[in-house]
């Protein structure tokens, strides 16, 4: 560029180019370079131009630049119109109020925005600044006229032919007859616009939304719905419901017909929103009916909140002990709540950590639900473990509850030793009675049929009787802590009865009695045939066992002992038979007489066993008597 300063009186003017440049973005990139390109009108000196940016040194850049591009070209100022005043005259214009150009970031923005151009032949309107002086406005000299453009046919500056008469300065607005006054909301927009409202630019500004704004509104929804959340969530946290306890327990009293308790009440939202009522209690504490609930979770259906009777969708006990009495309490309850003058009812009943019980003995960590009529009224209780391998169904009858339980897979305790491959009672709950009408059972490989009757009296108390087939003798040892060294499959008939202070240690105090049978099996430890073979009188430990096609015989449990009589060992050419005892601690003693047919000495032969069961001792006696 040109480093020798520019006359700040020149005067620059628009060519075709840099009317079309004007138009095209792309062909001035430059933002200080196409601002100065808009401000040069024809009419403004260097020096105006320079107090409009208010950076000299950027405006005589640019204007060189656009000079040398072409853009722009030097007015002669032959005109008379031009001249007039001198130096002093356009000085004097160049120091009265200008506007900034509203697209430059320089200089002073508190005048008023630049007054356009109009069409030659229109009469040119031009609104004083809101800021400036009117008087001194009246009395500026009136514009002359000047030789026509020498930007082209679209050029934005506007010249006066010679000779045309050029109307006088236009009067204040305040003091205009023909103009229509602006509104005051028009005044409004001028000034927060910083110009008149007659003023219209050529280009509107460029506007820089706030940062709420610029958000858009499908996000200015979220946030408010986010915040009406927050505001919702906070109170129901924080709102004083002990202030309503009284109401609550008198609506649960009067539609359940029992007195009520309720310790703690809020809102929850974590599954389920509901109200959450906490350590409640219905009936009378005296009475052993007494139903306690940890937790009641109430959902109430929307168009019942304004009505009287407010109906419960939903309704979650979580916590409760169920039992044929507590059954037998809340089926009234239910009863009571379907009355029509009930202030509340429910819908539907779930169940969540949930024990059924018979005096203690029982099953918890249950869910399920209550299977209601039509009427509100409980007709049976349906449950179920985490792992749905236990399944259970109770209905309320006459005196008690009838039971209904299906396993799969299941264990008494986690850590029992015996598994139920499948399992089915069938019975009823009366008064401090169970009655099991019917108990079928795949364990240990085998099935096991039978009744049992278990009472609740002063002691707990079991007695029944049962049959079973194909029972693994080696997984019925290891389960029971004999061992896995008998094999065989079982099958048998028990009676069996047990009294005991606590339901753990029942079985430990089990008496039964019965006969059983055991086809191709194994006494490991035991071996008959290698005793009578050696005829030694010092025991001796011979390890390996004797294999058998069929051994039957009686059995008696009882707490300290299994003791098998009456024993009948077929196994070939040798036949055998005794009676064996082992003890709690697994020691073994007994006697068997063992026949050899093969052998020219048909006598039978005596060998006791004695010793630890994992390697008895055995010793042949002689002749058996």
């Amino acid at each position: 560029m040109d480093p020798t300063p520019i006359d700040p009186d020149l005067i620059y003017a628009k060519t075709a180019s840099g009317e079309e440049a004007m138009q095209q973005r792309t062909r001035v990139v430059q933002r200080n370079v196409r601002m100065v390109l808009i401000l040069v009108d024809g009419n403004a000196t260097v020096a105006e131009l320079c107090d409009r940016t208010g950076n000299p040194l950027l405006t005589q850049n640019a204007l060189c630049e656009l000079e040398h591009d072409g853009f722009i070209q030097r007015r002669d100022d032959k005109d008379p119109a031009w001249t007039q005043g001198g130096r002093h005259g356009r000085r004097a214009r160049a120091n009265a109020v200008q506007p900034p150009s509203e697209f430059s970031t320089y200089g002073n923005k508190d005048e008023s925005a630049l007054i356009p151009s109009v069409a030659p032949g229109m009469t040119a309107r031009r609104s004083l600044s809101l800021s400036g002086d009117r008087e001194n406005a009246k009395t500026l000299p009136p514009p002359s006229s000047t030789p026509g453009s020498s930007g082209g046919p679209d050029s934005g500056t506007v010249f006066v032919a010679q000779g045309a008469v050029t109307p006088p300065w236009p009067p204040s607005i305040g003091a205009s007859t023909d103009q229509e006054t602006p509104s005051l909301l028009a005044r409004w927009r001028a000034r927060a616009s910083r110009r008149t409202p007659m003023d219209q630019p050529d280009l509107a500004p460029i506007r820089r939304a706030g940062k709420i704004r610029s958000l858009g509104w499908p996000l200015l929804g979220m946030l408010s719905l986010l915040l009406l959340a927050v505001v919702v969530f906070l109170t129901a946290m924080f709102f004083p419901y002990a202030l309503y306890l009284p109401a609550v327990e008198g609506a649960l009293a009067q539609s359940t017909g029992e007195p009520a308790k309720v310790g703690e009440m809020r809102v929850s939202f974590y599954p389920q929103p509901g109200l959450l009522l906490g350590k409640v209690v219905l009936g009378a504490e005296t009475e052993g009916n007494v139903v306690r609930v940890a937790e009641m979770r109430l959902q109430p259906a929307l168009a019942t909140l304004l009505s009287p009777r407010i109906v419960f969708r939903n309704v979650q006990l979580s916590g409760i002990q169920l039992t044929a009495e507590t059954m037998g309490s809340l089926a009234r309850m239910l009863e009571s709540a379907a009355r029509g003058s009930a202030r509340a009812g429910v819908s539907h009943v779930a169940l969540d950590k949930a024990e059924i019980s018979f005096s203690g003995l029982g099953v918890d960590e249950m869910k399920g639900e209550f299977g209601l009529s039509t009427d509100g009224l409980l007709q049976s209780v349906s449950l179920h473990s985490p792992d749905r391998n236990l399944q259970l169904e109770a209905r309320p009858i006459a005196g008690g509850v009838a039971i209904q339980l299906e396993g799969l897979g299941w264990r008494p305790a986690p850590q029992s030793p015996y598994l139920m491959d499948s399992l089915t009672v069938k019975g009823e709950i009366l008064g401090n009675a169970f009655v099991i009408e019917r108990m079928e059972l795949r364990i240990f490989g085998g099935l096991a049929e039978g009744t049992a009757i278990l009472r609740a009296e002063r002691q707990p108390a079991l007695a029944g009787e049962m049959s079973f087939e194909r029972i693994d003798a080696k997984r019925f040892g290891e389960a029971f802590g004999i061992g896995g060294q008998f094999e065989g499959q079982a099958a048998g008939r028990l009676k069996f009865s047990a009294t005991a202070e606590s339901w753990p240690t029942l079985l430990l105090a089990l008496y039964a009695d019965g006969e059983f049978t055991m086809d191709r099996g194994v006494l490991g430890g035991i071996d008959l045939p290698e005793a009578v073979r050696r005829v030694s009188s010092t025991p001796a430990t011979l390890g390996g066992g004797t294999r058998f096609e069929q051994l039957s015989g009686a059995i008696r449990l009882t707490p300290t002992a299994y003791r098998f009589s009456r024993l009948v060992i077929n196994a070939g050419l040798m036949q055998s038979t005794g009676q064996l005892e082992i003890s709690r601690d697994l020691q073994i003693r007994g006697r068997m007489d063992v026949q050899m047919r093969g052998r020219a000495d048909h006598n039978a032969k005596s060998v006791s066993v004695n010793g630890p069961l994992k390697s008895p001792l055995l010793q042949t006696q002689g002749a058996a008597h």
